[in-house]
């Protein structure tokens, strides 16, 4: 919930906003930026018995009226385009392999000037990738990309990076906690008996340097943005303003 909080407070919402939570699970997050901000969330996800669980507790919650869960594709979004002031992937690239897929299909949700805010991995100096780990348990379903690769792949698809953050350090923390003391309620519940032999593969990957934890913010921007990720007819030096999109309100300088 801790990297939830920070998380949203990449982007500014209010109870006017549309939000699309990709690869939602059982709808945590989207309930809680419902709950905070008043906001219409929508959520996707794969798995059935994830969505079904999130339907629960969301009308528990009572707040059925404001977050829709339905079973869904990442790659095939089932919404009209431009529909989205905001969409939020937390944890959900490193399990797809056609990341441009993704990628394009977050642009084309977007409004104009909306943003994409995801959490993701890639693949650090530090060596092979320890597994098994909380998304996958072998190499053969693991879709990491180097950091290069993975910024290029926004660009690729038309978005403007407005933060790219290394969180490693702070995820490294959490896991050490959540490992010393679990909570009573533990991804065990979601994930099976082996979700802290993973958890603790993972925890060692990030301290190694073997792989890396990103909290991007990227916008669709306003204007034409060419395939190096610069909008064409302006000088590459152009500030925010000068962009005439705005920083988007409430990003707090990156944490260092």
């Amino acid at each position: 919930m801790r990297t939830e909080r920070r998380h949203h407070r990449r982007i500014a919402l209010t109870e006017d906003s549309r939000v699309l939570d990709v690869g939602c699970g059982i709808g945590g997050p989207a309930r809680y930026l419902a709950r905070t901000y008043g906001c219409r969330v929508d959520g996707i996800d794969l798995t059935p018995e994830l969505i079904e669980t999130g339907r629960v507790l969301t009308e528990r919650c009572g707040l059925a009226d404001r977050v829709v869960l339905q079973i869904g594709n990442a790659l095939d979004l089932p919404y009209p385009d431009q529909t989205f002031d905001v969409v939020w992937c937390q944890n959900v690239a490193m399990n797809i392999a056609d990341k441009d897929g993704l990628f394009a299909g977050v642009y084309r949700a977007l409004k104009p000037g909306g943003l994409f805010t995801s959490t993701e991995y890639s693949v650090g100096p530090g060596g092979d990738i320890i597994f098994p780990v909380p998304w996958a348990y072998d190499a053969s379903i693991n879709f990491l990309d180097r950091e290069d690769v993975m910024r290029e792949r926004y660009h690729t698809a038309g978005f403007r990076i407005l933060e790219c953050m290394n969180y490693s350090n702070t995820v490294i923390k959490h896991y050490e906690k959540m490992l010393s003391s679990p909570p009573k309620l533990t991804s065990r519940l979601i994930f099976g008996d082996d979700a802290p032999e993973r958890q603790r593969n993972s925890q060692r990957n990030l301290i190694e340097g073997r792989t890396i934890y990103w909290m991007i913010t990227a916008e669709r921007p306003k204007l034409q943005v060419n395939a190096s990720g610069c909008c064409e007819g302006l000088d590459d030096n152009a500030s925010y303003s000068d962009l005439s999109i705005g920083k988007p309100r409430g990003m707090p300088q990156a944490w260092r």
